[in-house]
């Protein structure tokens, strides 16, 4: 239970989804087809507008009339900005949606038969389609809009005048039927797709051996989950473990792949509660989190001797460790951060020709880690094994 719990704070925290989106369509080069096919959404809702207002059941009065004109205008408009333009950022996205959510509530209210209004007002299960990349909290708001509408709409139904709305006109049970079918698209089909779509979306991040972030992950956490106060500073540590192939050959590949297990067991436990631990290869980690009054060399040492004091195994695990400092901020940009990474190996790998099971830390020249700058020149530094 208290796991579940646990799921549901990190998928409602969650706001990445709309960045991470447009990463990967631009990674498959498929950012293209998806805009034709938002586009192509616009104009359906255009035409849907301008056939409805030369319909039987147009607008009920001249008012609704041009704000229906002025809805063909818009929803043309969408679908030229998106056939024609680059993918828009986030804030414009989110103007757009509620541009839409606006002008499909106009619409359902302009219906002259206020069942034909409820139809219309269930498009906005295509503009959720959209927003459920916005995130739950702005999918939840959408949601909350949806069901306003409705509701206004099936009083508005159950209060008619039978001239224009016929039969349904006073008929609460139609009007609670089509408030059921309201609550069931926005309330039930929405937040489930989400919660999949972002469920996929951890579960693609995770190497499904020791549940630890595969590189992807790590390269996800980096960009979208850390926000950093421009005075804070990040550890990061690359390690590598010891002649591991020996330890494969000698026990076989289900052994190892027990000890590669218990080795994130132990970097969980061994790192900050809200450190980042991933699996990058084979036998290689990451370990990420935020410096407070620790050192990076104390750091490094107690995540190298977790790994040396795993009990209960035949043959003794150790590990290489390369660390360093960086400015928190730093973490968004991924040049920088690749240069971090690169200096972390490097330093990884100079304990390894040390003979392993060592620490060894890349800093800057000056020893002033307040004044610290990724683009200095880096020095190697090893710490000897406890």
């Amino acid at each position: 239970m208290a796991d579940s719990r646990s799921l549901m704070r990190s998928w409602w925290r969650d706001r990445a989804g709309y960045d991470w989106l447009v990463d990967v369509l631009e990674i498959h080069s498929a950012q293209r087809y998806v805009k034709a096919m938002i586009g192509a959404g616009g104009a359906v809702m255009c035409l849907v507008t301008a056939v409805s207002l030369i319909s039987n059941i147009g607008p009920r009065n001249a008012f609704f009339e041009i704000g229906c004109w002025l809805i063909v205008g818009l929803t043309a408009l969408w679908a030229l900005r998106w056939w024609l333009l680059p993918w828009p950022s986030r804030a414009e996205s989110l103007l757009w949606c509620a541009g839409a959510d606006l002008a499909i509530t106009f619409g359902a209210l302009a219906a002259e038969h206020r069942v034909y209004g409820a139809l219309v007002s269930t498009l906005m299960v295509v503009v959720g389609m959209f927003v459920i990349f916005q995130g739950p909290l702005i999918l939840g708001l959408h949601i909350c809009w949806s069901l306003a509408s409705g509701g206004l709409l099936v009083v508005l139904l159950v209060a008619d005048d039978p001239v224009h709305t016929g039969a349904a006109a006073g008929d609460v049970r139609l009007a609670i039927a089509i408030m059921l079918i309201l609550v069931a698209l926005n309330v039930v089909g929405l937040p489930t797709v989400q919660f999949c779509h972002w469920l996929w979306r951890q579960h693609a991040l995770l190497d499904p051996l020791t549940m630890l972030l595969n590189r992807r992950g790590l390269d996800y956490h980096l960009s979208y989950v850390f926000r950093a106060s421009t005075r804070e500073y990040a550890y990061i540590a690359a390690l590598d473990l010891d002649r591991f192939k020996d330890v494969n050959d000698t026990f076989g590949h289900s052994f190892g792949d027990e000890v590669l297990a218990r080795v994130a067991d132990r970097l969980r436990s061994a790192a900050d509660p809200d450190a980042v631990v991933a699996r990058t290869g084979g036998e290689e980690f990451v370990v990420l989190g935020r410096r407070r009054d620790e050192p990076v060399a104390a750091i490094a040492e107690r995540l190298r001797g977790a790994i040396e004091t795993m009990p209960d195994l035949p043959v003794l695990v150790t590990a290489s460790v390369g660390a360093a400092l960086c400015p928190l901020t730093d973490l968004r940009d991924p040049a920088i951060m690749r240069r971090i990474l690169h200096r972390c190996d490097t330093a990884m790998y100079e304990a390894k020709r040390e003979g392993g099971n060592i620490v060894v830390i890349a800093e800057p020249e000056t020893a002033d880690h307040t004044d610290l700058d990724p683009r200095h020149h880096f020095c190697l530094r090893t710490i000897g094994r406890s």
